[in-house]
């Protein structure tokens, strides 16, 4: 299951977290001098299936605060192969995490969970509940987190999980070994596991119309009024109590930005933090050129792109080192001299409809093959292989659409919304059986029947829309909605053609 190489990348991360104090510990320090004998061993254990773990050892740790926090230490080899199965397994159980957690998951952090917070006081939700869960990692139901994870990964890799979470505790000054309660904090398995739990608490808080932020066992609920905040307390407690867990007393409270309150090291007020709107988004060096003015003309003269109106009258120029892509919709001429800079520049040309219909593209021919390139997609087209792509994409779109009505989602109207929810989710849970593109596209056309009059209802009032309409859209919605896929659609295909799937690249789910 677990290769030499994945084994080697795992003691090369904890090696160098080790590194960090300057000082190695000493069971890192023994593992290191014998290292690929060590690694070598591993790997032969985890294949012919004679890998044990050895017991966790209990440390008390001091707590700045004062007390004590007691941590489950595993020996080095097994920190190695669980960082090592960690790795193998993340890519599958990070997508059931939801939009909430913010900890322990690769591309967030800190500053994203604030700047989720800041936006909860930028929309108008002044109150929040703001809890821990008591003792989090001890009181995790070790055989409800095993089945959510079997569901999800390789029998192989929940063979070595099986081995980790079963392994007893060694506490110094016992002769016998204890039997662990909960999660082992100090397992690098343990805070996905808690994540893969804890993502219903998050969905039943959202589902009920509230903002959350979860980062780990610190919770961020946000609410219009105080009487809200009170009841996501008590959805809260209702969903921990399910499991025999509970919020901590001490650090579980009904505030309000304008009172202050501290999250993740971070203190909230009426105006601070800032909001930073797209602080963390890196703007492209190079943008895309929109034309849609009827009558206008795309040309290059000087070494600009200038969009001229049917009068010849000056829309755009920009230098062309600024542009990567340019899209026109409708009749909007595109001189013959445009066409050849962005054939050579490796420009795309996206024309759309004058109504934002995708018709085609321009796209430098580069390096690819394109005779093998086409017979491949033809070969594609129809084939068993498809059926397992299509899956796949039209999950994507299920979920994601899941994730944006529970972020706008709101008390007033979350029965309905729920209500959506629970239907895109039962398409999502059907999907798996769908064995032709017939069946496939049903479930995406049954789960945009509840999506589009849900994701109405949560827009403003001017700009609400109960049905999807395309040929013509018959709202600024819909219009918009047609617009943004015509964009999308354009980035798709040019992707496509920039990563030249040939003959030789198997087709696999992705």
């Amino acid at each position: 299951m677990l290769t030499l190489t994945e084994l080697e990348e795992a003691w090369a991360d904890l090696l160098a977290n080790d590194l960090d104090d300057n000082a190695l510990a000493p069971g890192v320090a023994r593992f290191l001098e014998g290292v690929d004998e060590q690694l070598t061993r591993l790997e032969t254990q985890l294949a012919d299936g004679t890998y044990q773990p050895q017991p966790l050892t209990e440390v008390e740790i001091a707590k700045p605060s004062g007390g004590v926090r007691v941590l489950h230490i595993p020996a080095v080899r097994d920190r190695v192969v669980s960082r090592a199965l960690l790795a193998a397994i993340d890519s599958d159980v990070d997508p059931q995490l939801g939009s909430c957690s913010f900890a322990y998951r690769a591309g967030l952090g800190v500053a994203d969970a604030v700047e989720a917070v800041v936006s909860f006081r930028e929309e108008g939700r002044r109150w929040v509940l703001r809890a821990d869960i008591d003792d989090c990692f001890p009181t995790i139901p070790v055989d409800l987190v095993r089945r959510r994870l079997a569901a999800l990964v390789a029998p192989e890799a929940m063979q070595i999980a099986d081995l980790l979470l079963a392994r007893p505790t060694s506490v110094p000054g016992h002769r016998r070994l204890r039997t662990l309660s909960g999660l082992a904090q100090g397992c690098a398995l343990s805070p996905l596991l808690s994540n893969l739990l804890l993502v219903d608490l998050d969905d039943s808080l959202l589902d009920a119309g509230f903002g959350v932020v979860r980062y780990a066992d610190d919770v961020v609920v946000g609410a219009q009024t105080r009487d809200d905040a009170w009841e996501a307390m008590r959805i809260a407690s209702r969903v921990l109590e399910v499991w025999g867990m509970a919020l901590g007393a001490d650090k579980t409270d009904v505030m309000s930005f304008d009172d202050g309150f501290t999250f993740v090291g971070e203190d909230f007020g009426p105006r601070y933090p800032p909001a930073m709107g797209g602080a963390r988004i890196e703007e492209p060096e190079r943008k895309v050129v929109y034309a849609g003015a009827q009558g206008s003309g795309a040309r290059v003269a000087k070494g600009r792109v200038i969009v001229e109106d049917a009068r010849d009258v000056e829309l755009l120029s920009v230098p062309v080192s600024h542009v990567g892509r340019i899209v026109v919709f409708g009749s909007v001429g595109v001189s013959a001299g445009l066409r050849a800079w962005a054939a050579r520049s490796q420009v795309d040309v996206v024309f759309a409809s004058r109504r934002g219909s995708y018709e085609a593209s321009l796209v430098a021919a580069g390096s690819g093959a394109r005779v093998s390139r086409i017979r491949s997609q033809v070969a594609m087209a129809g084939s068993p292989d498809a059926v397992p792509i299509a899956r796949s994409i039209v999950s994507a779109k299920l979920a994601q659409q899941v994730v944006l009505l529970r972020r706008f989602n709101e008390p007033g109207l979350a029965e309905e919304t729920a209500a959506a929810v629970s239907q895109i989710n039962g398409a999502l849970r059907l999907l798996p059986e769908a064995a032709t593109r017939d069946e496939i596209m049903g479930l995406e056309g049954a789960a945009a029947a509840a999506y589009f009059p849900a994701l109405g209802a949560l827009l403003p009032s001017e700009m609400a829309f109960t049905v999807r309409s395309r040929q013509p859209p018959l709202d600024v919605p819909n219009s918009a909605l047609s617009f943004l896929y015509t964009v999308l659609l354009g980035e798709c295909v040019t992707a496509l053609y920039a990563a030249g799937p040939g003959p030789r690249a198997r087709p696999v789910a992705l």
